[in-house]
């Protein structure tokens, strides 16, 4: 029923979310903050989303950070959506002269750590996305936080030399 009905369903999703919900949506507290912290710190900062283009620029504004990252990905630039490693190798391919192990995913689902996995990307996992620290842990988070603003504080514990990844719990 999917290849009768998916793509029908797809935009009708899309235009109901749109609609009724995308106005009501609010950012994370300290989103913007923790992007302008990595961007003061010499960090690259590309959003790799599975919404659509359209979305992630309603997005973008919501949390008042499209004025902080160099690039973007959607769905439109995957073949694949999360857990697939498309999305992120799409967004690797757009930072400059960055390897693997130099980039670090931050994401709120499984989805995000085991995508990033495939793509040889470590994963610091936030609990805003719903899904519990074990289950964030199970997929290969490396560490994990409350939110963005739990991340903010703990930022010099986290990023404080190269390559650390000190657990939060």
């Amino acid at each position: 029923e999917l290849d009768r009905f998916g793509e029908d369903l797809d935009e009708y999703r899309s235009q109901l979310f749109k609609k009724e919900y995308l106005p009501r949506v609010q950012g994370f507290a300290k989103v913007r903050e923790l992007f302008q912290r990595l961007k003061n710190d010499g960090k690259q900062i590309v959003l790799a989303s599975s919404a659509k283009a359209d979305e992630l620029d309603a997005y973008k504004k919501i949390a008042r950070v499209d004025d902080l990252i160099e690039s973007e990905t959607s769905s439109d630039d995957a073949d694949k959506s999360k857990p697939y490693p498309d999305i992120f190798q799409a967004a690797l391919a757009r930072l400059k002269d960055v390897a693997p192990e130099n980039a670090i995913v931050i994401g709120d689902t499984p989805y995000d750590a085991q995508a990033a996995s495939k793509a040889n990307l470590a994963t610091i996992g936030l609990l805003c996305g719903g899904w519990t620290k074990e289950e964030l842990r199970r997929a290969g988070c490396s560490a994990i936080y409350l939110n963005a603003e739990d991340l903010l504080l703990h930022y010099d514990t986290q990023f404080g030399s190269p390559g650390a990844t000190k657990n939060k719990g």
